[in-house]
């Protein structure tokens, strides 16, 4: 098994074929009319979090924090509320750990320094406000899809009600690999013979941005004019298809 991360940026001849339209420019001018600056929403809490001169861990801190965000939604609570709770601060640092598996060997304490910890809880805290402003009547953390051949069972972000989002908190902009892991989700999800998701965007709560987009339109556009239960169709097929695997060097 390969992951969808690794599908979305190997399998170019498989792209380019079925989104032959989704080239840089596009994605630049994607990145400029999808952005939504949170900052310069009325009465917003959310701020921009630079990296830290002393913070290294980069993965390990946007875990932490989505870890930290995604606990705090399950317990009620808000991320200043979940710090004093010093065994669910433990908690979420674990499960960071166990997603990052290189980080594996630690013997479960919090291993990141002082700045990276109060990065991570800042961070987290950018998820509270994102939440609170989306009047959301279902929201979950981490909803699994369903695998189809070769890629077996994802967990995507954040679903917000018919809304996917992908969690990106980097200090780049939105990427075409990121656009392809984020239909290899929705089409697993289309596989199931249940649509859950009409829109999906991107959340990067160190920037404080997100984007949110038809799904329909950005494939019609992307694809050449296919519908998109035939482009999704077409990515369920390719992961089904034998002898992939081998044929694609890692």
């Amino acid at each position: 098994m390969i992951s969808e991360k690794s599908i979305a940026t190997e399998f170019k001849g498989f792209w380019n074929e079925s989104l032959p339209l989704l080239t840089p420019s596009f994605v630049r001018v994607f990145n400029e009319a999808n952005l939504n600056d949170l900052t310069e929403h009325p009465g917003t809490g959310m701020v921009r979090v630079p990296i830290g001169a002393q913070v290294q861990r980069h993965d390990l801190v946007a875990e932490f924090a989505f870890q930290l965000a995604k606990l705090a939604h399950e317990k009620s609570l808000w991320i200043e509320e979940l710090k004093l709770h010093g065994n669910y601060v433990d908690s979420a640092y674990l499960n960071a750990v166990y997603f990052l598996k290189k980080y594996a060997a630690d013997d479960g304490s919090i291993a990141l320094n002082k700045e990276e910890i109060e990065e991570a809880l800042i961070i987290a805290e950018q998820y509270d406000y994102f939440i609170e402003k989306q009047n959301s009547q279902n929201l979950e953390f981490s909803p699994q899809v369903a695998g189809a051949g070769f890629l077996g069972l994802c967990k995507a972000d954040l679903s917000i009600d018919d809304t996917l989002y992908e969690v990106k908190t980097v200090s780049r902009n939105i990427a075409g690999k990121d656009i392809k892991q984020i239909l290899i989700y929705l089409a697993l999800q289309y596989s199931t013979g249940l649509r859950r998701w009409n829109y999906a965007g991107f959340y990067n709560p160190r920037r404080a941005q997100c984007y949110k987009f038809s799904i329909d339109h950005l494939i019609y556009r992307t694809s050449g004019g296919k519908s998109t239960s035939e482009f999704f169709s077409d990515v369920i097929d390719f992961l089904s298809s034998r002898g992939v695997e081998l044929d694609t060097a890692f």
